[in-house]
Formats: structure tokens, sequence, C-alpha cells
């Protein structure tokens, strides 16, 4: 991530310094779009589209491979019918 001082910009024109600024906030975004990790939350966000960012978020982290997913009623009643 970029610092800027006042010594970055001294010479420089203000329409310089926002096209810098500009340019190195692409480069960022394009890098997280372009990651592995972000390519896997989006995986992981197809198989799981009805569910919220933090329960998607954890079913990532916990289990990345994960193809289904059931609340834990869900399951109390799947072994209590059986």
């Amino acid at each position: 991530m970029a610092v800027f001082t006042d010594n970055d910009h001294k010479g420089k024109t203000q329409k310089e310094r926002i096209k810098e600024i500009t340019e190195q906030l692409e480069a960022g975004v394009a890098a997280v779009f372009e990651s592995d990790a972000y390519k896997a939350y989006l995986n992981c966000m197809s198989k799981f589209h009805n569910y919220s960012l933090n329960n998607t978020l954890l079913i990532a982290l916990q289990r990345p491979d994960a193809q289904l997913c059931a609340s834990y009623s869900s399951v109390r009643e799947r072994k209590a019918s059986r």
C-alpha cells in the first residue's frame, strides 16, 4: 500500500497526483479480483447464494470443498427421524 507524504508530490500538479493515485487504486483492485482467494470465494458464493455474506465466509473458511450445508436444527431433525 502506498503512503504519501508532503515530499511525494513536490513539483507535481494536482492532476498528476490524482492520475498516480487512480492508477495505483486500479492496480490494487485488479490484483484483488484476479487473486485465487477471490476466485475461491466466488466459487463458494455460487454454491451457497442464498446464504448471508458472513455464513458464506464461514463455510468457505471451514470447508472450502463443501457442496451442501445444513443448519444445526436440520441435522438434529434428520438424526431424530432415523
